[in-house]
């Protein structure tokens, strides 16, 4: 295929992020196309990785969040190109503003398409044929009933690090501070219990 023509496929929803994902790394001619030397990212974010295909490279094509940060350098890379009236598919746009507006601060995660939790619980919300409010709520109250906790949520110092074992949310039970002079800063640890092992696991975060 060419390789143009595999970015366009994508960007418009005719291609899905895995078969993207797959020409990346196995396209010679499409990783030729991208780092096109006549092509300046120095006034962009991608200009921190030295061109679009080592920035495309490293993103993970199961989450949402790079899944639209992939779609969004490829909209900028086709506009330097000079190549227009192209209709960008919103579907990852829009689940991936969806997943933000349901999810609860205390959990604030790049959701993973391909993982048990998204396909067996998120999934089958988003199919339904119902309002995008009453999405979000059940969205909500399902992200609830998934990442439980003992008293209250976790208080991050920090991004969101909620345990899992594979695709299962750990049981949070609670967080206690760090304040002592052994540590450079204070901080916090955050005690998760997975309960089919019963095996305790913690998190570090510090200011």
């Amino acid at each position: 295929m060419n390789p143009l023509d595999t970015i366009l496929q994508f960007v418009t929803g005719e291609i899905d992020a895995q078969a993207f994902s797959d020409s990346l790394y196995n396209n010679t001619e499409l990783e030729t196309l991208l780092r096109d030397p006549a092509l300046t990212w120095r006034d962009s974010y991608v200009g921190n990785y030295g061109d679009i295909f080592d920035f495309l490279i490293q993103l993970n094509y199961s989450r949402l969040g790079d899944i639209v940060n992939a779609i969004s350098v490829l909209e900028l890379f086709l506009k330097k190109k000079e190549i227009t009236g192209v209709t960008i598919d919103q579907t990852y746009y829009d689940l991936h503003g969806l997943m933000l507006d349901s999810m609860p601060a205390y959990l604030n995660m790049d959701i993973n398409v391909n993982s048990d939790v998204f396909i067996n619980n998120i999934a089958p919300i988003i199919d339904q044929e119902i309002t995008k409010a009453e999405k979000k709520k059940q969205i909500r109250e399902k992200f609830k009933s998934l990442f439980q906790y003992q008293t209250k949520p976790p208080r991050w110092i920090q991004s969101p690090n909620w345990l899992m074992n594979g695709d299962v949310p750990l049981f949070f039970v609670g967080q206690v501070e760090l304040k002592h002079d052994s540590f450079h800063d204070n901080g916090a640890v955050y005690i998760f219990l997975d309960t089919e092992s019963g095996e305790i696991k913690t998190v570090q975060q510090f200011y």
